[in-house]
């Protein structure tokens, strides 16, 4: 699943080996007791700074790339790029110095768009965020500021260079919303993406997922539960496991994103009571 607000490019990372140690052994719905899932929990984005790579532009010679990215012709115009199944065209549109537009499509939809901003002095980038890919079709919007490491690079447009994540915004509407009776479990958003699983049962639909991801749910301890992401061909796309902390207040969530590739260790709180 997508975690966060942000096109497939700019991942929020996960750990296959610690939810692989916590998944050996899973205890039956019935005998676990209840613990304080359900509500409402917002990512604390803070503590998803720690594992965030620099992002790599390079903007020179009317063509745009994102961390070495094939280049993208940056002329206004849509481009098909090789599909990952959430986006398949993209648009580039140079709108001065200090401004960049990108806008994604899956399949003729709206899928993301990002203005990307760099500051007067040329150090720092803002980069805002819209997901149209809920059920609902309503943007989810997010905002990422970053710093430039390095000087920048000579003959090219500001936005070119290493940048470093220093702080992240997010939506309301990107709460997890989470539901657990018996052995059901829900996650969802309020656009309606999510889904609804029986623990230990066959896979279900993720709504709002345009690449088709099944979500199958486990809960290998009483206060952990576990989404593993299968991809059409029954492969292993992500894993998540949350973890609910005895204040009842915070879930530690450790997962892993690209087929084990990117891993991630984050915090969510219960908003509300």
């Amino acid at each position: 699943m997508i975690l966060l607000s942000l096109p497939p490019s700019s991942p929020t990372p996960r750990t296959l080996a610690a939810i692989a140690a916590v998944a050996l052994v899973a205890v039956p719905a019935s005998a676990a007791p209840d613990y304080p899932f359900s509500g409402r929990w917002r990512v604390d984005t803070a503590s998803l700074n720690g594992a965030v790579k620099p992002q790599v532009f390079q903007v020179r010679d009317g063509y745009f790339s994102r961390d070495s990215a094939n280049p993208i012709k940056a002329d206004g115009r849509p481009h098909h790029v090789p599909s990952d199944d959430y986006v398949d065209e993209v648009t580039i549109t140079i709108q001065g110095d200090h401004a960049v537009r990108e806008v994604d499509r899956i399949r003729g939809k709206l899928a993301y768009t990002v203005d990307y901003r760099v500051s007067a002095d040329g150090n720092v980038l803002t980069s805002r965020i819209a997901n149209y890919t809920g059920p609902d079709g309503k943007p989810v919007t997010g905002e990422t500021v970053q710093r430039r490491i390095g000087p920048a690079p000579k003959g090219g447009h500001l936005l070119s260079g290493t940048w470093k994540r220093v702080s992240m915004s997010v939506d309301a509407k990107d709460d997890w919303l989470l539901t657990l009776k018996g052995d059901r479990f829900s996650w969802r958003r309020e656009s309606g993406a999510g889904y609804d699983a029986v623990i230990g049962g066959p896979p279900v639909k993720l709504d709002g997922d345009n690449a088709g991801i099944r979500a199958q749910v486990t809960r290998p301890r009483p206060d952990t539960i576990v989404e593993t992401d299968l991809k059409t061909d029954d492969t292993v796309a992500d894993t998540l496991s949350m973890q609910v902390m005895p204040d009842g207040r915070t879930i530690t969530a450790t997962g892993v994103y690209d087929s084990g590739k990117q891993t991630s260790v984050f915090t969510l709180n219960r908003v509300g009571d």
